[in-house]
């Protein structure tokens, strides 16, 4: 499965030594959790060469490079960031998922890791044995402190997600954050020392009560909320009938082909999911 498409010539970096007088730099702004987005353009990855910014009072990290430019996430929360005192007249604040469920897979990953290496940055920044400020080594790109010398490269949160079938019907669930009448596939964190198909097992049964079987690996998808990663399932319904949690999940049941709900878009891994179950019917 193509989710995860590579970034045209990108090269993964995360560097704290930047130029941010660099004309050519492009940069993906934050401020207040919020991301910044041209309507004209379309996009999150702009030009520094427009943006009056003061960086010596934001927050700045390198994400990669291409062979023309460095890609660095800029979080303006403590500057004064005006929207209107821009080089692009058509920049607005929105947040961040609305731009990952309406772009291109190339902007997603650059926007997604933005997101994830600046969190990254904003929680690394004392020692959590000592308290002491931490170092950066740019030999490992990664924070340290003298008194353990381990290495704080960024954390990533496996999370599952799977549908699960019946016939050729689907199970889909509400969960309670989401918009009324919005369902998507069964998802949760995996705990210490389980295998991805336990975490599959242990959140169907604790979520809608069910048994399953024949877990099929699908796909998987970074997911910067702030640090997750995706792992993707398709498995079918062995037994059990559906009781809801009631804490998480509101509302799942079986639907057919003609019958679906409200479902995410298929920018989203769990969109994909669900399209895969429909071209299969």
């Amino acid at each position: 499965h193509n989710y995860n498409k590579s970034l045209f010539t990108m090269y993964f970096k995360r560097f704290l030594d930047f130029k941010t007088n660099n004309l050519d730099n492009s940069l993906i702004i934050f401020n207040d959790k919020k991301v910044i987005f041209d309507k004209n353009s379309n996009s999150s990855i702009l030009k520094s060469l427009f943006f009056n910014i003061d960086y010596s009072k934001a927050t700045i990290i390198g994400i990669g490079e291409d062979e023309n430019s460095q890609y660095l996430a800029v979080d303006v929360s403590c500057c004064n960031f005006d929207l209107h005192d821009q080089g692009y007249t058509s920049l607005i604040e929105t947040d961040i998922r609305n731009i990952l469920t309406n772009s291109s897979p190339n902007e997603i990953s650059i926007i997604g890791r933005a997101q994830h290496l600046l969190h990254w940055l904003k929680t690394s920044k004392y020692c959590g044995s000592c308290g002491a400020l931490n170092k950066f080594s740019s030999k490992e790109s990664a924070f340290y402190c003298s008194c353990t010398k381990e290495m704080i490269y960024p954390r990533i949160s496996p999370c599952v997600i799977g549908i699960i079938t019946k016939g050729d019907e689907i199970l889909l669930a509400r969960n309670k954050l989401f918009p009324e009448g919005m369902f998507s596939a069964i998802a949760g964190f995996v705990e210490a020392s389980e295998t991805l198909e336990e975490t599959f097992k242990r959140e169907v049964m604790e979520e809608v009560g069910l048994n399953i079987k024949n877990i099929d690996y699908f796909g998987s998808q970074p997911w910067p909320f702030p640090n997750q990663l995706m792992i993707a399932f398709k498995c079918e319904y062995d037994s059990g009938d559906i009781i809801v949690d009631g804490e998480e999940i509101v509302e799942a049941n079986w639907f057919k082909p003609t019958n679906l709900p409200r479902i995410p878009p298929t920018t989203s891994i769990s969109g994909q999911l669900i399209k895969s179950y429909l071209e299969g019917h």
